[in-house]
């Protein structure tokens, strides 16, 4: 599997504690308001589906915009700039696990940033609530997609470290598959999976997972700048 997008999928996997407060009580929301109709586990399920594919479809538009922003600062840059890109997202990945470890809490400076924007889009997400259908619950998670999270704006700066709209949709995609885990849990496990990762010691052992990932990030985009850098100088020379 391509470095980058095991990279976002671990994000989103390891990143369960900051999925279940940031949107646990939204699909606590969502379980709550399903009718009757579907109370049986495979029709609830059919809903959790629905919602989170409509957050992931937010999160492919979002990693495509990105992808594009990364493409316009590669060309502008003709090639010869440091790789910005990733040294951003390994910083991000960085900053990230400390937060997610309880090291550090610069990444909630930028959700609050975020919150600007958000304040305009939150209020569509009301007219589907109650949710009854699991049209419903889709157009909830396209709203929501937006929430602003500092686990989704780590793997965006991998989506436009990517330099590619079509790229940075996939990354965000396999991004999206990993925090399914968590917020595809509800009732009894979802009770035992929150007290689960809410020890200390798993909390730091996820970030420390994703510093890592950062670390390597990084150093591996001082490599490849060296060696383009190289390639770029050997036909001078001769």
């Amino acid at each position: 599997m391509d470095f980058t997008l095991l990279t976002a999928f671990t994000i989103g996997l390891l990143g369960l504690v900051h999925c279940m407060g940031m949107c646990g009580g939204i699909v606590g929301t969502l379980d709550a308001g399903i009718g009757k109709g579907a109370a049986r586990p495979a029709a609830r399920m059919a809903f959790h589906l629905a919602y989170n594919g409509g957050r992931i479809t937010s999160y492919c538009i979002a990693g495509a915009l990105a992808g594009l922003l990364g493409s316009l600062a590669a060309t502008a840059s003709y090639g010869n700039a440091m790789p910005l890109g990733r040294l951003i997202a390994g910083a991000m990945m960085i900053a990230l696990g400390l937060y997610l470890s309880g090291w550090w809490q610069i990444i909630t400076r930028l959700e609050q940033a975020g919150r600007h924007l958000w304040k305009r889009i939150e209020p569509y997400g009301r007219a589907f609530l109650p949710v009854k259908t699991p049209l419903q619950a889709f157009g909830l998670g396209l709203v929501w997609g937006w929430l602003p999270c500092g686990l989704v704006y780590s793997a965006l700066t991998l989506a436009m470290a990517s330099t590619s709209p079509l790229v940075g949709a996939g990354v965000m995609l396999v991004f999206g598959l990993g925090t399914l885990p968590a917020l595809l849990s509800f009732g009894a496990f979802a009770s035992v999976l929150n007290r689960w990762i809410r020890r200390p010691l798993i909390r730091q052992l996820a970030g420390l997972m994703i510093v890592l990932f950062g670390i390597y990030t990084c150093v591996t985009a001082f490599q490849g700048h060296a060696h383009a850098s190289a390639h770029m100088a050997r036909p001078m020379a001769d």
